[in-house]
């Protein structure tokens, strides 16, 4: 994982508990998002997507299990950390914008409770200040109880593997087992010890903080009253306005005031283009329009300054002229507060202008992964070649092709290519073996036994080589012009 990359999701494989078995999800999913950057997830309802990025926030539905693999934000596996440590992340480093902004919104709370809610909550400054003196001494305790969990996890699942594979040594495992087990217990008494003296040490710590802070905000405070002895009017008026402030600025340093968050809600509402802010706050979502609406839903992910922005499918419910602000005014957030974003949709055409790489998601799988010149002027995997098919561009004479068939059952998923049965290139090898990534380029790799190089040449659909005719001449074009 180099410096600049924000997060890397490996091998990560979930199943949904159902009454009819278990729904495969997301089979083995692999990639990374860089410090600024924005990756588009794209593929058919059903694909995964959302269930990956739901994954990432640590909002997985109830029945939904993570079966194996890694999502690494910043060094920390979120696989494995406890809600509470979820709690921190999401929405002050994790932000999400959802589908539907109705959905998002309680339409009987006024707007700027809504917005200025999550600053309220998340914003106890001193209670932070206080958890990060035993934040090491904490996060120890926690690895070493969790380190108890996954290996009586690891064993139970070996018992499962271990009656359809008799190789498995099942008293060796169990013996593994337990002795790391003992191991995390011997040491988790100590850790305990040490995290109840740290503990102890930060409570007198964080009082003497607030207790000079306070000793400080008094007399600043005695020495404004003393100066309204005399004093006419105008100055009065003045000096009891800097005795409100004070008190301000010492409760600030406690936690986010309702005064605060609501001039942070204002600007964060003027940032994303909803026009008087200040009256609009005490509005209901009824009374804003759906493209309002889904302004609102991303102020709300931008009030705590997250890092990361998911971006579930946030223009599906709205116009098409509706849609071109909202994606510009992701763009414009980008630039601005350098988040870096992960973009869900179906529709290739939405991300064409906006994401650096795409990921191409089928069944559960990433299919072909690259940058957006690849997937658009070089696709290689049938899958892409369908959805840039079925996708209108201005110049299009030709007719749109509907991709033949339906997804598969992934209560059932299929042996090989999840796509075979749907693509008329496919070779006999898609329907019994599953196809790794090839490599294309550096920035660029698909899973077809396309790329095999035993595999017969085939070239792109006409559909699709005079599509990508017409984007480069468009884009020369308007290179040209500018």
């Amino acid at each position: 994982m180099s410096n600049n990359t924000k997060l890397e999701v490996k091998d990560l494989t979930i199943s949904f508990k159902t009454t009819q078995g278990m729904v495969r999800a997301v089979r083995g999913v692999d990639f990374e998002l860089q410090q600024g950057e924005t990756l588009a997830i794209v593929g058919e309802s059903g694909s995964g997507k959302s269930v990956t990025s739901r994954t990432i926030m640590g909002i997985l539905a109830g029945n939904g299990v993570i079966d194996k693999g890694n999502i690494f934000y910043e060094g920390e596996d979120l696989t494995q950390i406890e809600e509470s440590e979820f709690h921190e992340i999401r929405g002050n480093k994790i932000g999400m914008i959802f589908q539907d902004p109705m959905s998002s919104l309680n339409p009987i709370m006024r707007i700027g409770k809504q917005i200025t809610e999550g600053m309220i909550l998340n914003g106890k400054r001193l209670k932070q200040q206080f958890e990060k003196l035993f934040h090491e001494e904490e996060a120890r305790v926690h690895w070493l109880k969790r380190d108890i969990k996954r290996a009586k996890r690891e064993f139970k699942k070996l018992k499962e593997k271990a009656k359809d594979d008799s190789s498995i040594n099942l008293a060796e495992a169990k013996q593994t087992m337990q002795a790391r087990v003992q191991k995390a217990k011997e040491e988790l008494k100590p850790a305990k010890k040490e995290l109840k003296r740290a503990k102890s040490e930060a409570k007198i710590k964080i009082k003497e903080i607030w207790n000079e802070q306070k000793e400080k905000a008094n007399k600043d405070i005695q020495v404004l009253k003393d100066q309204l002895q005399g004093a006419d009017d105008a100055k009065a008026a003045d000096i009891k306005q800097k005795i409100i402030d004070r008190k301000e600025e010492l409760a600030r340093f406690k936690q986010v005031t309702k005064r605060e968050a609501r001039e942070r809600a204002i600007k964060v509402m003027d940032e994303v283009g909803i026009p008087e802010p200040e009256k609009r706050l005490r509005q209901y979502p009824f009374q804003f329009s759906g493209g309002m609406r889904q302004r609102i839903v991303i102020a709300i992910a931008l009030t705590l300054d997250p890092e990361l922005l998911i971006c579930d499918e946030p223009t599906t419910a709205l116009d098409v002229t509706i849609q071109a602000q909202i994606l510009e005014l992701i763009n414009k957030l980008k630039r601005e507060h350098n988040l870096s974003v992960i973009f869900i949709t179906h529709d290739l055409g939405v991300v064409a202008n906006m994401a650096d790489r795409i990921a191409v998601m089928y069944a559960g799988r990433i299919v072909e992964l690259g940058t957006s010149e690849d997937v658009f002027y070089d696709p290689r995997h049938p899958y892409t070649w369908a959805l840039l098919g079925s996708m209108p561009d201005l110049d299009s004479k030709e007719r749109l092709v509907a991709i033949p068939g339906t997804p598969p059952n992934m209560l059932f998923p299929p042996k090989g290519d999840a796509f075979a049965d749907r693509n008329k290139y496919a070779m006999k090898i898609d329907f019994e073996r599953q196809p790794p990534m090839f490599k294309i380029s550096d920035t660029h790799s698909a899973a077809t036994w396309l790329l095999h190089k035993d595999a017969p040449k085939v070239e792109p659909p006409e559909v699709i080589k005079h599509r990508i005719e017409r984007m480069l001449k468009r884009n020369s074009s308007s290179e040209v012009k500018s």
